[in-house]
């Protein structure tokens, strides 16, 4: 027999929804890996406070257009107030 019954396995494509789940976890993923963000209080650490401030949610989406410019004009709030980015933060950026 030749041929195929044409219930091969085909490319399943994802959804907005879950393409965009993907792409926040690839953000999670490279800023725990490379800029040692602690997987325990990433909620609370001032690169992604700060990331979220400025409306960095995803990484193939926000962040790999992250100029220098960009990173430099980062700012988290510390004690209520907004500070810019601690310069050792910036620089693992």
């Amino acid at each position: 027999m030749s041929g195929t019954s044409g219930t091969a396995s085909a490319a399943a494509a994802t959804t907005p929804a879950e393409e965009k789940a993907a792409d926040e976890a690839r953000l999670l993923t490279a800023l725990v890996n490379v800029c040692d963000v602690p997987c325990t209080h990433w909620k609370t650490h001032p690169i992604v406070l700060a990331l979220k401030r400025d409306g960095i949610t995803q990484f193939n989406v926000d962040f790999i257009h992250l100029t220098a410019a960009d990173i430099d004009g980062l700012q988290c709030e510390k004690g209520g107030v907004l500070v810019p980015l601690e310069l050792n933060f910036k620089l693992m950026l």
